[in-house]
């Protein structure tokens, strides 16, 4: 915020950071993992041998099909995406070429999902639970240390974007080699007819087209907002909007994803050891847990919201002007913290009994709503317009 403001080249690193994020929150945060450590706990429970291979068949099959898309995206990115965004051809540009480079994070995120899915199967959680803090240390590496050596806001941002994929690079390597100690490292084969790959296909397609409404819906929301910035010059619409889902994300990753996380393996071995009667017991504790934690949360960034913002984001480039265009998103996504964060359990817990396609009819309706709602609240409300369709599809999920 300080580096870069709201200006263009904020805004962007913002929609080129988007397109990696939306397919890295619907593959390796999300329906790749869960998907894959039901079909693993079943391998397991024949041996641990097949466990590996199974596991191996899938990352080689995996790491082609990143390659494979990653190599589309290449080939038509500079193609498409100047359609996408629109404006200048000076920032078209420089959303084509961070894309590019920010790209590859989908294979380093995705790989690395499978080797954190094991260990969780394992309950072992510490060692996962770091790879977002390596991604977060590559982003302070880059700026209190390289960026000294680079005073264009231009080079600025582009080696900020290399620093992230070194960062996706390490995450990898970390989470390999703590499975690797753990004694359970896949067996890499290219058994690609390996029955498991076909029943964690199965169970991802209707996650990944469910999920996939949620993260187009958040890709939608940013090219709106870059629509609601070319109308309005100077509004920043763009970058409040992504920082306005940053500061969200806080309470949704430290509360909702953690105990999504660790509620589909405590469901998983519930199922294992057939006690099944505790099951909406447990998951009804999961829940007051989180709402007991989200509310306050909610009730903070609504109340305190430009206190939070000025305090974490002012100075250099971001001023009071920077602040009361994010105070306008924040205060309506505030409202949802709590159903951001339980539609994060419920969906693990649907994940458990091997249901995808319940939350894949839910998120149909939701993203409907949410995009008739957002070319209605935007001629009205802008950007704050887009967050508040966001509030109100959370809660029609819920």
């Amino acid at each position: 915020a300080v580096s870069f403001g709201t200006g263009f080249v904020a805004s962007a690193f913002s929609v080129a950071y988007r397109l990696p994020n939306m397919y890295r929150n619907l593959l390796a945060e999300g329906t790749l993992s869960q998907s894959f450590m039901p079909i693993y706990s079943d391998a397991s429970k024949i041996s641990e041998e097949e466990a590996k291979v199974m596991s191996g068949a899938m990352l080689s099959f995996l790491s082609f099909m990143l390659l494979l898309f990653v190599g589309i995206f290449v080939l038509f990115a500079p193609y498409l995406l100047p359609l996408l965004v629109g404006g200048t051809e000076e920032y078209s540009n420089l959303v084509i070429e961070l894309s590019l480079i920010l790209f590859i994070l989908i294979f380093t995120a995705s790989l690395s999902s499978i080797f954190i899915a094991i260990a969780n199967s394992k309950q072992k959680f510490f060692v996962p639970s770091l790879s977002p803090i390596i991604l977060n240390l590559s982003y302070l590496f880059v700026f209190l240390v390289v960026f000294r050596f680079f005073h264009d806001t231009l080079e600025r941002v582009k080696v900020l974007s290399f620093g992230i994929v070194c960062g996706g690079f390490l995450q990898l390597v970390v989470q390999a080699l703590y499975i690797k100690k753990l004694n359970l490292a896949p067996k890499i084969n290219f058994h690609w007819k390996h029955p498991a790959i076909k029943k964690i296909l199965t169970l991802m397609l209707p996650a990944v087209v469910g999920g996939g409404f949620y993260q187009i819906s958040l890709l939608v929301d940013i090219f709106l907002a870059n629509y609601i910035q070319n109308q309005n010059p100077g509004l920043g619409a763009v970058v409040s909007l992504d920082y306005s889902q940053r500061l969200i994300q806080l309470p949704t990753g430290i509360i909702g994803v953690a105990l999504a996380t660790t509620t589909l393996p405590g469901l998983l071995a519930s199922l294992k050891e057939d006690r099944k009667e505790s099951i909406p017991g447990e998951l009804a504790d999961t829940l007051c847990f989180a709402l007991y934690l989200t509310i306050p949360a909610a009730l903070g960034f609504i109340f305190m919201g430009e206190t939070i913002v000025d305090a974490i984001f002012y100075g250099g480039k971001w001023d009071s002007k920077s602040t009361a265009s994010t105070i306008q998103a924040l205060q309506f996504y505030s409202i949802a913290i709590p159903v951001f964060s339980m539609n994060k359990i419920l969906t693990s817990s649907f994940y458990a009994f091997k249901d995808t396609k319940t939350p894949l009819q839910i998120n149909m309706i939701s993203f409907s709503i949410n995009i008739g709602l957002n070319l209605i609240l935007m001629n009205f409300l802008k950007h704050a317009g887009l967050a508040l369709s966001s509030t109100i599809a959370a809660y029609i999920t819920f």
